[in-house]
């Protein structure tokens, strides 16, 4: 009798998710049998007990996504050195009854880019955000393409600093430049080689919130890379009626999807395969 996978993910307010599609075309890919569900949980309501009680479900592995990404951490038995260094855990693995934290956002971020490496080489990147997925942004962008300047944009001031302290700590020849949505007119004047919204604004819960700080402009900015993967996002359709080359977060979805699969269970499967069955628009790029 074939292993039966059992698979989950947890965040809040996600039926918007795809990962359930991605995770049923790798599993019609594979030939095998499997599930995948998902775990609605409230991160300030009994978190820590709801999760411990998940994890008798006899889930074989289980995504992570806002906002718990860092919640779950002191939960787990250990964690990878990527994850520990970026303090957010998207993928746990469960083996003989402990849990293991891994980082899989940041091969997944990557992907897209991969064509562009020389256009990226030593360039500067705006992130708008400074959560978990800010900090899998950043680190990607230094580890794999070289650039070490970058200007993080945020609503929250406190969570700037420690971004940018931690950050720093890492990544020992960045140069990190902070400021609040209110007060970055002077970061809107300079070239970007990259902007990348990692915040939920103009995804599935935030369709008409658009992202940018006021008097964002386009004319600065070479590639837009928007982590939200849903149809009709209006700061993709703004990037490119400026002619600026975009990317969606469909591609970065299914790569780290793949990249856990390849953990949990030690099988690949192609990315380009996955991606075809799950979105049957073109890649949203110019």
């Amino acid at each position: 009798m074939s292993e039966f996978y059992k698979f989950g993910l947890i965040g809040q307010n996600i039926a918007y998710s795809k990962s359930a599609d991605i995770f049923k075309a790798i599993f019609e890919l594979k030939g095998i049998d499997g599930s995948f569900e998902n775990f609605d949980l409230d991160s300030e309501n009994s978190f820590d007990e709801k999760f411990k009680y998940l994890m008798t479900k006899e889930l074989c592995g289980l995504s992570v996504t806002i906002p718990h990404k860092k919640r779950v951490i002191p939960l787990l038995n250990d964690i990878s050195a990527v994850a520990e260094a970026l303090e957010a855990v998207n993928s746990i693995s469960v083996e003989n009854d402990q849990l293991h934290g891994h980082n899989t956002d940041v091969f997944g971020f990557s992907l897209p880019l991969n064509p562009f490496a020389e256009k990226l080489k030593h360039g500067r990147a705006m992130i708008l955000g400074c959560g978990g997925s800010a900090r899998a942004v950043v680190y990607s962008l230094y580890i794999d393409y070289e650039i070490s300047e970058f200007s993080v944009i945020s609503r929250s001031i406190d969570k700037l600093q420690q971004f940018k302290t931690s950050m720093k700590e890492i990544l020992k020849n960045s140069h990190i430049e902070t400021s609040s949505v209110s007060n970055c007119a002077d970061v809107l004047s300079k070239d970007f080689s990259i902007v990348v919204n990692c915040t939920p604004l103009g995804g599935w819960n935030h369709r008409d919130t658009l992202p940018f700080p006021e008097n964002f402009n386009w004319d600065n900015s070479r590639i837009y890379y928007d982590l939200n993967y849903n149809q009709g996002n209006l700061a993709l359709k703004l990037a490119l009626e400026h002619n600026v080359m975009a990317f969606d977060g469909s591609q970065m979805l299914v790569g780290q999807a793949v990249r856990s699969f390849d953990i949990w269970t030690g099988q690949t499967v192609e990315i380009e395969a996955v991606y075809n069955k799950v979105f049957d628009r073109a890649k949203q790029s110019v």
